[in-house]
Parts: structure tokens; sequence; C-alpha cells
């Protein structure tokens, strides 16, 4: 494993925060220890990580682990241990009620960063937002080298919703799922792992949705498109893909193995579509019209 020289010199520094170089470490790793080893080197070099970011943050930040996770957060200690707690409940329960599709095959502890301020929250994200364009999130599975979750915890009330939310996007990680399926889930998950909901629909609503969706926007709905434009698309586009997968699970009664089925096939290259029409006999734009009322809505690969 990286000596602390070594891990050290790997290390991008942007405006304090160190941003390691994944792929060599990675390199190193593999090609100086068997594979039996590769989970405490992994889990060492996690920690070293965390001890540069600590440092930049300050004294305030201590890193707690548990069996699955290291986190890193200013919270009080009985906020800490909450979210100590919080984090393997959530793993579990998503593993369970995504069994068959969820996986958490990999090197290393989850890594969990605590902001507790917003700005540095935004400094550390832009690193990986190159076009310098950071859009406003409440947290962020962040898949480029070591997956780790980050996100700010003002006031210490929603970061068990935020945390079900983003492991479930790790859990997935291995699958090719379209983003509109992607985010579906992890919002169910989060109702399944906290009990809340922030599902809301009303006429307003309704007739937004009605006044946005086209032959054009739909099309970026179901290519993943839609989550990067900011404004009613990257709203209703959460809105619309919890409204769908209610319909699967209630309207169409979906089952476990169904659900396990279209889960596991559901491909972004389409949009779900194949995948869909394999599991239930029917197409996407029949669930969307279920919703939006006849229109252009099957997914158009061509197009994406």
């Amino acid at each position: 494993m990286p000596a602390d020289s070594a891990f050290a010199d790997s290390l991008v520094v942007e405006q304090g925060f160190a941003y390691p170089d994944w792929d060599g470490i990675a390199r190193h790793i593999e090609s100086t220890l068997p594979e039996s080893g590769w989970g405490a080197a992994w889990e060492k070099v996690a920690h070293q990580w965390l001890e540069h970011l600590r440092q930049h943050l300050g004294e305030a930040y201590q890193v707690h682990e548990t069996s699955n996770f290291l986190i890193l957060t200013s919270a009080p200690g009985h906020i800490a241990e909450d979210a100590k707690q919080s984090a393997e409940a959530s793993l579990s329960q998503i593993l369970r009620h995504l069994d068959g599709s969820a996986s958490d095959l990999g090197y290393g502890k989850h890594v969990v960063l605590m902001f507790a301020e917003s700005g540095d929250y935004y400094q550390y994200v832009a690193h990986f937002h190159p076009d310098g364009d950071v859009p406003m999130s409440g947290g962020l599975c962040i898949q480029s080298g070591y997956t780790h979750y980050a996100f700010p915890t003002y006031d210490h009330n929603g970061y068990r919703t935020v945390l079900a939310h983003e492991l479930t996007h790790a859990c997935l990680s291995h699958l090719p799922i379209p983003a509109w399926l992607n985010e579906a889930l992890a919002m169910r998950m989060e109702t399944a792992v906290t009990g809340d909901s922030i599902f809301y629909l009303d006429r307003e609503i309704f007739e937004r949705h009605l006044h946005h969706w086209n032959e054009e926007t739909i099309q970026q709905f179901w290519s993943g498109a839609a989550w990067q434009i900011p404004g009613d698309s990257f709203e209703l586009s959460y809105n619309l893909a919890e409204i769908l997968w209610r319909k699967i699970e209630v309207d169409l009664n979906a089952s476990k193995d169904q659900v396990t089925s279209f889960i596991n096939a559901a491909t972004y290259e389409d949009g779900g579509e194949s995948a869909f029409r394999a599991t239930f006999a029917l197409g996407l734009e029949e669930l969307a019209a279920d919703f939006l009322g006849d229109g252009p809505w099957a997914p158009r690969p061509e197009r994406f």
C-alpha cells in the first residue's frame, strides 16, 4: 500500500482541498499487493485522504468510523453517533429493499463528507465540474475515482435522507440504468429508509408538467440530459421520475421479481424502453401517457 509520502505525492491540491490521483493509486496497489490485500490498502488510503481534508477544514472536524463507513464531520458527538448508526442502517435497508439489484461490492469503506459550511461544500465539488458550472444541490454521490458522498449539513436535520438517496446511487452504480430510473429508486429508498417523503403533486405542478413536456423535452428526460438543465427541467424531472415509479409499483402492481428484472435489464441507451416492454408488456410511452395524456412520449434513442 502507498507509504504516507507516496500518497502525499499523488495529491492534487486545489483551494486547499486534496484530490488524490486515484488511477495512480490503483495501479500502485494492484501492482505491489495480492488481491487479498487490496481492501486493507484502500482503507488505509481513505484514512490518509480524510486526514488531509480534516487538516484543511480545521480541528473541529473528526473522522468517525464504523464497519462500512468513514465519516468526516464537525457535528457534535451525539449527531456524529447518529450519523454512524444511520449510515449503517441505510446501507442494510437499501441492500434488503433492492435485493437482487443493489450491490456493495468493492474495496475500502464508504466515505461520507459532511460539510458544515455550504461554501466549503461547493468549493469542494467544483473540482468535479471542470466547466465551472456547479449546480445547486443538497448532496452528491461522486463516482470519480473513489466513490464518496458529499453534502452540506446546515442544521443536522436532513442528512439521513440525503445519505439514503446518494447511497442508493452508489449501490446501483454497477448497473447501466437510465437517469430517471436511478433517481426514482433513490427517492423511493429515501422513503423506505427514513419514512420521510417529499413527494408533492397539486394542480399547479400538474399544469407545469403539461406545459413543460413536449417532443423535445421528453427525450431529454429519457436520456438523462434533463437533470443537467436548471429550472423546470431539473425540478420536474425528479417529480416525473417519482410519478412513473409510483405508477409501476401501484398502478401496475409490479411484483418483486418484475421490479428486479426491470432494474437489472434497463439501460440508459434506450431510456429503459426495451426492458420495460419485456417486463410489463407495454411501453414507457403508455406509462407516461397515463399521467401526461396522449403525446409523443416514446423514447427515441437516436435523438439522445
